[in-house]
């Protein structure tokens, strides 16, 4: 089946968008009998003229292109003046009203944007594709096929542990790798899933970060407060938040300068499932969004070392500020 030349996929977990996006480009591969080129685009970075620019495609080196267009945040609430966005929505929706021969533009959301104007002006050729988290027993399918793959013996009370522990995807196809290169060929239990959970703290601020770095406020707030009821202290939070956000900063200069993500993987350190999801973030990010958090952080790094700060009440107004924007 020929795939549309024009997409939108959408929700919450990325791992899924990712997926969809691999099964596209494998797709393309299998019609055209040659690896298709993948570029991703931060499209909060540049102009119209230059997101034009780069969205303009001849097949002469590649046979065909995928190019993705990851979270833009004109396509939901932005800061954007409404005349750029209208400019923007303008251009665009004449440009890829004609797909060009070769190219499968690709645009990813949080959420179903098909109610935008540029999603509405371009109705007639787009295919919207939902990537819906399953629920708890598609989770547990999920999780067998992992272990499956892995030739690895679970325990079925192991599987549902996991599959409730409200987890993303990502995160736990490599907890499954890392509890099946502890146990080996021993099944692993209840207990090995739960040591590796929400029980330890690392794991409760990786939720906290994750929320952070896609400013989701409520979900940030109810991470904290799970881990303030766990007996976490605030200025382990921060450095943990930090660590993620300098993370977040290399990726995008990286990415900035044309590395592919496992280049950036190698010059960082960091795995590569780590990689992908600070890329997705920083898209979210402008280089004076994160000059404005790292001052935010600075700001709350000096209150929690002052007597008479409520450190629980500092790392509360720094989540709030971080995740709407504000400056104070």
């Amino acid at each position: 089946m020929t795939e549309s030349k024009l997409m939108l996929i959408y929700g919450q977990e990325r791992y899924l968008i990712d997926k969809e996006i691999e099964r596209v480009r494998a797709g393309l591969g299998r019609n055209c009998g040659a690896e298709p080129e993948v570029v991703f685009i931060d499209a909060d970075e540049l102009t119209p003229e230059q997101l034009l620019e780069q969205l303009d495609f001849s097949p002469l080196f590649a046979l065909e292109r995928v190019v993705v267009i990851r979270r833009p945040s004109w396509l939901g609430k932005t800061r954007r003046k409404a005349a750029k966005v209208e400019q923007l929505v303008d251009g665009l929706a004449a440009f890829l009203s004609e797909p060009i021969p070769g190219q499968v533009v690709i645009f990813t959301s949080d959420e179903d944007v098909s109610a935008h104007p540029l999603m509405k002006k371009l109705a007639k050729v787009l295919k919207k594709t939902a990537c819906v988290r399953p629920d708890a027993k598609g989770m547990e399918a999920w999780l067998r096929d992992l272990a499956a793959g892995l030739n690895q013996p679970i325990a079925p009370q192991a599987v549902r542990l996991l599959a409730n522990s409200g987890q993303d995807m990502y995160y736990l196809e490599q907890l499954m790798r890392k509890l099946s290169l502890q146990n080996g060929p021993a099944t692993i239990t209840e207990q090995d899933a739960a040591a590796e959970l929400d029980q330890q703290p690392e794991i409760s601020v990786f939720k906290l970060t994750d929320a952070l770095l896609n400013r989701r406020t409520r979900d940030a707030l109810m991470a904290y407060y799970k881990l303030l009821r766990q007996g976490g202290h605030p200025t382990f939070f921060l450095y943990m938040i930090l660590r993620q956000y300098v993370l977040l900063g290399k990726v995008k200069d990286y990415s900035q300068q044309g590395l592919n993500q496992a280049e950036i993987a190698k010059k960082t350190g960091a795995r590569d499932f780590a990689v992908r999801k600070m890329a997705s973030s920083a898209a979210r990010y402008s280089w004076e969004d994160l000059k404005r958090c790292f001052e935010l952080f600075l700001e709350a790094d000096t209150n929690l070392k002052q007597s008479g700060r409520d450190g629980k009440i500092v790392m509360e107004a720094l989540i709030i500020a971080v995740c709407t924007g504000q400056t104070h």
